[in-house]
């Protein structure tokens, strides 16, 4: 049997692609492995400019954007191997880190998934999320309110120091029978919240760990360029991006309960008319048009907005495709 699976999906990055693959090839030499791409949306001949060079690649056609989990889904239902490495295309090897991590797996047979510390291009370390508890950021809080939810919502504690509640999938290692144990991704999920969500699942399996001895470079806006100048925009009201926070509110409501979810929903509401109170009074103190300026405030009321409309759908958890068109 082979050593690993490689599932790569591709939206419309073949460049990207051919670079990670070259420093896989270049990287991994002690384990055996077979690459599968899984093709959301190709902007052209993606399939042949990446079989060009590589033209062992087996390549998966979805046959329209499926997302991050569908996609991986079906590439880890077609996999040969006895792991399978769910790999971004925005990743680059830089020493045997797929060498290794199936060597420490094979060493941990309590552990069913592992992955691997990410870095910037000039290896500096990146900071990535490998615990429940960043969903702290979601909540919008004063500051001195923010030491209380820090109690509510602690951290998890384990023995084993590599172990984590959840890998990212940038580089996620796990056992066939996670796999099969698991059934995979959500498919619910379109993009962002996935890996969470089954790394909750996969916790029930068996350990997951991320492996200090693993570093992988992660490009810094990766597939999606844009989000880069949607960055710039941040403020802390207006920090969440539409897909990765619906994403995140449906693994809230999977995970964490109907409760939990609706009281998170509620804040964001009542924080609706706060924010724009906030403004009304600043304006005045300042003597200006007291409803001038408020882009941010509208900015905010509109992502809330865009949330609501699935309200139902998840409090329910109705079956739902959950992506923003």
């Amino acid at each position: 049997m082979i050593d690993v699976s490689i599932i790569i999906v591709n939206y419309r990055t073949p460049e990207l692609i051919v670079e990670c693959l070259k420093t896989v090839q270049q990287f991994t030499k002690r384990v055996s492995y077979e690459v599968i791409i899984v093709d959301n949306q190709s902007k052209g001949d993606d399939e042949g400019y990446v079989k060009k060079l590589f033209p062992e690649v087996k390549w998966m056609p979805m046959g329209y954007n499926a997302g991050f989990g569908r996609a991986n889904n079906l590439g880890m239902k077609n996999a040969k191997g006895r792991y399978f490495l769910l790999l971004n295309s925005d990743t680059k090897l830089f020493e045997p880190v797929i060498d290794t991590c199936v060597e420490l797996l094979d060493k941990r047979p309590d552990a069913i998934a592992g992955g691997a510390y990410q870095v910037y291009p000039d290896l500096s370390p990146r900071a990535f999320y490998h615990t429940f508890t960043f969903r702290r950021d979601f909540w919008i809080t004063p500051p001195t309110f923010r030491k209380y939810l820090d109690k509510l919502i602690p951290y998890t504690k384990y023995n084993d120091p590599e172990q984590v509640d959840y890998i990212a999938a940038a580089f996620l290692m796990v056992r066939r029978e996670g796999f099969e144990k698991t059934r995979g991704f959500d498919e619910e999920f379109f993009l962002y919240g996935e890996d969470t969500e089954w790394g909750y699942r996969l916790g029930k399996v068996g350990k997951q760990l991320v492996f200090k001895d693993c570093r992988i470079i992660h490009e810094e806006w990766g597939s999606k360029p844009e989000r880069y100048e949607e960055a710039q925009n941040y403020t802390y009201f207006n920090r969440f991006d539409e897909q990765i926070q619906l994403s995140n509110l449906v693994w809230i409501r999977k995970q964490f309960g109907a409760f939990h979810y609706f009281l998170m929903m509620l804040h964001y509401w009542l924080w609706v008319p706060t924010f724009f109170l906030m403004k009304i009074v600043s304006n005045l103190l300042k003597i200006k048009n007291p409803f001038g300026d408020l882009y941010n405030q509208k900015r905010f009321a509109g992502t809330i907005g865009t949330f609501s409309k699935f309200f139902w759908r998840i409090l329910l958890k109705k079956p739902t495709f959950y992506k923003i068109k």
